[in-house]
């Protein structure tokens, strides 16, 4: 299904209370084992027919970019600090903000919420209800139109990683989005959202960080008019990727960023590369996923996809160009935070873009 259809009525997600915030910080949260992650899909030829993206030297960083590569440093680095306090060091316990690290994903799930919440936003907590405790979605909306806009980015990690590039990048790329667009309207309403179940889910769990908010998404009168997922915008290399991206081979090296989508969200994905192309002022690689190519969960994408909503993964391919992917060395120096603000620049003129521009 191609159209932007969400038929059902809801209620906006409630800010849980006090006790609940409090059980999710005293609980311990489930999930004795990790499921193998999701193989990285194949993607066809890009779709646009357009040509590769010339070779050459990067334009100049604009100011604004200069302070967002600093501010996406900023964040990340704190992030991954939290994940892997100094008092873990000496010990036993792994790095990592996941259900297995609940202190750790509750503090970073409070930063963020400070953060939003200095920026001018309220912010919603959705609550994840686990076997042995909680956890927490975060959203924030801007209001606008009866149609809404889905900018979305998990940020748990796997166990004994601090999970910069997987997925501090996109959290803070989310949050420098979030705090860039605070009290612009739109045509479209804006909603962002933080997704604290991901790693350390079944692919085809009910209580997914991105399942949980799709279904309660679905249950609103608004169409949703797309979705954009951000995992992993941060890793770069002008060197041959360790394990190019099949369909996505007129770029071997590390250089670009990707955006891929299912085939029902083909015009999606043409029409987002062509705009990144325009604004992030770095090579932009477009991809449609076979269905046989797309393992369940392949990407947040995939639970808004299930309720026929168009979604795209803006990428930077993951584990087929980081060696770090997921690891105890994905690490916040790994990162290249100047093409990661080029990225977030384009992601934001693409998203005022789908937003329909101003609300007048």
């Amino acid at each position: 299904m191609s159209s932007p259809i969400v038929p059902h009525r809801h209620a906006r997600p409630r800010p849980l209370g006090a006790l609940a915030q409090l059980l999710f910080a005293s609980l311990a949260l489930g999930c004795a084992s990790t499921p193998a992650a999701p193989v990285a899909p194949v993607a066809t030829a890009a779709p646009p027919a357009a040509p590769a993206p010339s070779e050459g030297a990067l334009e100049p960083l604009t100011e604004e970019e200069r302070a967002l590569s600093a501010a996406l440093r900023r964040d990340v680095e704190r992030i991954t600090a939290l994940s892997c306090p100094a008092s873990l060091a000496t010990s036993a316990v792994p790095c990592g903000r996941n259900p297995k690290q609940r202190w750790e994903l509750a503090e970073v799930a409070d930063w963020l919420s400070g953060e939003l919440t200095s920026a001018g936003h309220q912010v919603n907590r959705q609550g994840i209800e686990l076997d042995d405790g909680l956890a927490l979605n975060l959203e924030v909306t801007i209001p606008g139109g009866e149609e809404v806009v889905v900018i979305g980015a998990y940020y748990d990690s796997s166990s004994g990683s601090p999970g910069a590039d997987a997925n501090a990048s996109g959290v803070a790329g989310l949050l420098a989005l979030a705090r860039s667009l605070s009290g612009r309207r739109h045509q479209r309403t804006l909603t962002f959202a933080w997704y604290a179940h991901r790693v350390h889910a079944e692919p085809s769990a009910v209580t997914l960080g991105s399942t949980v908010h799709a279904r309660a998404l679905a249950k609103s009168a608004r169409r949703v008019a797309a979705m954009l997922s951000l995992e992993s915008i941060g890793y770069f290399s002008d060197a041959p990727s360790a394990k190019p991206t099949p369909g996505l081979e007129a770029r071997p090296n590390g250089d670009f960023i990707a955006v891929l989508g299912a085939e029902p969200a083909r015009r999606l994905v043409q029409h987002a590369t062509k705009t990144l192309r325009r604004h992030a002022s770095l090579p932009v690689l477009g991809g449609v996923l076979p269905a046989a190519s797309a393992p369940p969960a392949w990407s947040d994408g995939w639970a808004y996809e299930l309720l026929g909503i168009p979604a795209i993964q803006i990428t930077d391919t993951a584990e087929r160009r980081n060696p770090h992917f997921r690891t105890a060395s994905d690490t916040a120096d790994t990162l290249d935070y100047d093409r990661m603000a080029r990225v977030v620049s384009g992601v934001e003129a693409l998203i005022v873009d789908l937003a329909g521009g101003p609300l007048l």
